[in-house]
């Protein structure tokens, strides 16, 4: 298959604004520092969009809901998980994303949330560092994470509830002040499903905190190969992308940054909430 061929015309306009997108690079191989998934035929295409500098990744792959509840964490991690996550937390502050990422949650809601409680449901949470630092700030977690694996790190580690399986599936859920969704919504197809479904569980006055990967950055600083663009990440986003995303399914952003982290991530972070 040529480059572009067999995209319809739905696939070749930006889902966001309906530009036309641009290809930027064609990939027959895991580029540097990518997991090896096992995918073969090694085949995708990244794309931009010029009108607001979305960066889409396109291939066949099957990376669903049962790829992250039975693949992604033991092929990344290898046999590891439980000792990675001891890692992560014995990183000081100025080394570790997940704790300036909790400190400016945290202060942000000291700023302006200070007379509501600090309930927070975390949605993807991986191996639960985020909502073991959130804890130590006295706020209440609970975890959605499809891995069982590590739901079951995160129940032995940190002593919270944990739901296993992802935001549209799990039932009972409750309602929270806060919905984190830090790294997640790249790695579906349909991001919009997700935060609509979110708004069933927010708290009236209740907030969004998302970050995504900044591909409009990370192209203009350091290229196609970047972690921003690996193969699990349907979407990488810009500014204007986040800010279309969160209009089309009538959120408001309260704040929204591009930050540089220690790990040598670029990154969108934002607080949104409900109209």
């Amino acid at each position: 298959m040529g480059l572009g061929e067999g995209m319809n015309l739905d696939e070749e306009l930006c889902r966001f604004c309906k530009s036309n997108k641009v290809l930027i690079k064609q990939f027959n191989r895991p580029p540097k520092g990518e997991t090896n998934f096992g995918f073969l035929p090694y085949n995708r295409s990244l794309w931009r969009c010029p009108g607001c500098r979305h960066i889409t990744n396109k291939h066949n792959f099957n990376i669903d809901t049962a790829f992250y509840k039975k693949t992604y964490q033991r092929t990344t991690y290898k046999e590891k998980a439980r000792s990675r996550f001891t890692d992560l937390m014995s990183l000081p502050r100025e080394q570790s994303d997940n704790r300036q990422r909790v400190n400016f949650i945290d202060n942000f809601w000291n700023d302006t949330q200070k007379n509501k409680e600090k309930s927070c449901l975390d949605v993807g949470s991986g191996l639960g560092v985020f909502p073991a630092v959130l804890k130590e700030l006295n706020w209440d977690c609970v975890a959605i994470e499809p891995d069982p694996e590590a739901c079951e790190i995160i129940r032995e580690q940190i002593g919270i509830e944990v739901l296993s399986g992802d935001l549209i599936e799990c039932q009972k859920i409750g309602e929270f002040n806060l919905i984190c969704f830090n790294k997640v919504l790249e790695h579906t197809q349909n991001p919009k499903e997700m935060l609509l479904q979110s708004t069933s569980h927010l708290k009236s006055g209740g907030l969004l905190y998302i970050e995504l990967p900044d591909g409009e950055t990370a192209l203009k600083e350091s290229g196609p190969d970047r972690e921003e663009f690996f193969v699990e990440h349907f979407d990488a986003y810009s500014r204007k992308s986040l800010e279309l995303l969160m209009n089309s399914v009538r959120f408001k952003i309260l704040t929204i940054d591009q930050v540089y982290e220690p790990s040598g991530k670029f990154t969108l972070r934002a607080f949104a909430i409900p109209l």
